[in-house]
């Protein structure tokens, strides 16, 4: 897999929220509909990046769904095989509108922070990858801002 690959992968595991059960707390912080996410990754530290290329932003738009919301899937992107990532949730700690926990997958493991706003969230993550045997860490933080009714 290359570098780009698993960036994206990696970038599209943990938009909101990862697996349901320790989210289960979580639930009503967030509401069904369309949202714009605007994302900072800063992959300075991943060999290889041109120094150009190692902060990129982005804005996208997903429809987060009633479903995605009770299963704890809102933005998760597939794996290699076209499943949702495998990985466990460790040290979720949730106090009012904050969480934290740390996501360990097969090649990633992820310490994510996530406070729910009114009209959305904010994440930061601290990723640190191994990619056949080539360590690394990047970061990412998120804006999700509810835009409405998904279309």
């Amino acid at each position: 897999m290359t570098k780009t690959r698993f960036l994206a992968i990696a970038c599209a595991a943990v938009s909101a929220a990862a697996i349901a059960g320790p989210f289960d707390s979580l639930k009503g912080k967030l509401k069904d509909g369309m949202y714009e996410y605007k994302t900072e990754v800063d992959m300075s530290a991943m060999p290889g990046v041109p120094p150009g290329m190692a902060k990129q932003s982005s804005t996208t738009q997903h429809c987060v769904r009633p479903q995605d919301i009770e299963k704890g899937q809102m933005g998760r992107g597939p794996d290699r095989d076209g499943k949702a990532p495998a990985c466990e949730i460790k040290n979720f700690s949730q106090s009012g509108n904050n969480a934290t926990y740390t996501m360990v997958c097969k090649e990633m493991t992820a310490d994510n922070k996530i406070t729910f706003t009114g009209e959305g969230f904010n994440m930061d993550m601290k990723m640190a990858i191994n990619e056949g045997g080539t360590a690394f860490n990047m970061t990412r933080h998120v804006e999700g801002r509810y835009l409405g009714p998904c279309k």
